[in-house]
């Protein structure tokens, strides 16, 4: 760590499947008890990113909404406060199906399924390419706005 300024870190897809409101606790609890590591490094820019949605066949809706209320949680005032060298990421909202009312409301998007068949959440292609222009900008942007 103290050869990096930035520190950009994530949990991979299957964080996503939350199976209850006391799991989704527990997750907020770990997070926010990073806080006071960010907070003893202020040198540092932490970027937070959002776990990424899971596929329509390997999550129901009530974990696929509570997947939602964690990332929107993480890029909230609430959980970021006033800190200047902590920021989020939001890779869920970019990949997922938004909260709409459909039966794939906060799942992998549609056309970001690797196979429309199998439950492998891992997106494909087409994910990449927007996922990795947009947080190139975000970690380039963010880095700059710390600095200042």
């Amino acid at each position: 760590m103290t050869n990096h300024e930035v520190i950009a870190f994530k949990s991979c897809f299957p964080a996503s499947l939350i199976i209850s409101t006391d799991m989704l606790n527990e997750y907020k609890q770990w997070y926010t008890d990073m806080l006071s590591f960010f907070d003893q490094h202020p040198e540092k820019l932490f970027v937070v990113m959002s776990t990424p949605p899971l596929h329509r066949l390997a999550t129901d809706a009530a974990s696929a909404k509570r997947a939602r209320a964690f990332a929107n949680w993480l890029k909230s005032a609430q959980y970021l406060g006033a800190r200047r060298n902590v920021v989020c990421f939001d890779v869920f909202d970019l990949l997922a199906d938004p909260s709409s009312g459909w039966a794939s409301a906060n799942k992998l998007r549609w056309e970001y399924e690797g196979s429309h068949t199998s439950d492998d959440s891992h997106p494909n292609t087409a994910a990449n390419r927007i996922v990795g222009p947009a947080l190139a900008d975000f970690l380039c942007e963010s880095a700059l706005a710390y600095e200042r």
